[in-house]
């Protein structure tokens, strides 16, 4: 008898904590990671010369819409230049950029194929600026809703040093010549 109840007691536990575990998944499923690829596929991408970078991106029920803006350094200021959006049905499981120092674009992908932004002139110049700094996000990094995530900045800059992490804080805040920054949005408001 008591073996019996051992037993229905630890079942008992077993469910409770798998449901509670269900339900915290569904609100820790929310990060966007670089895609993990096999080795001979890398050696495929290796031959764009680090000018593309694969995105997993995993959301859960409080998302109701994302945005992908371009963000362009000229005149002094940051400006966006490019804004692909659109409701949270139409967000891919990865994201893909392709980003040179004069144009981006965008693909979003899901199981039934792929979308695609592209944004062939973004007018800012690299020429002037004494060192070129290339940042993408490259750990899992958790998703707010409403908060900007840069996903991948291009700094041309004339400054001797400045900290990375201050490319991941705010991009905006650097010092520099030339710049382009891609970032996502994810929102619990719908588009219009």
């Amino acid at each position: 008898m008591k073996r019996i109840l051992t037993v229905l007691l630890l079942l008992t536990c077993l469910i409770n904590l798998t449901a509670c575990s269900s339900a915290n998944d569904n609100i820790d499923t929310m990060y966007i990671k670089p895609t993990e690829f096999s080795e001979e596929t890398m050696e495929v991408l290796d031959l764009f010369d680090d000018e593309i970078q694969f995105f997993d991106i995993s959301t859960n029920d409080t998302v109701k819409s994302h945005t992908v803006s371009i963000w362009v350094y000229r005149d002094g200021e940051w400006h966006e230049d490019g804004k692909s959006y659109g409701e949270a049905e139409f967000l891919g499981n990865r994201y893909a950029i392709r980003l040179t120092e004069t144009s981006c674009e965008l693909y979003s992908i899901d199981d039934n194929g792929h979308t695609k932004a592209k944004y062939p002139k973004l007018d800012t110049t690299f020429d002037e600026s004494t060192a070129k700094i290339s940042w993408k996000l490259n750990h899992e990094q958790p998703i707010e809703l409403n908060k900007e995530i840069p996903l991948w900045v291009l700094i041309g800059s004339n400054a001797t040093s400045f900290q990375v992490s201050d490319i991941e804080k705010d991009f905006r805040e650097i010092d520099c010549t030339a710049g382009i920054a891609i970032t996502i949005t994810v929102s619990d408001e719908i588009v219009e």
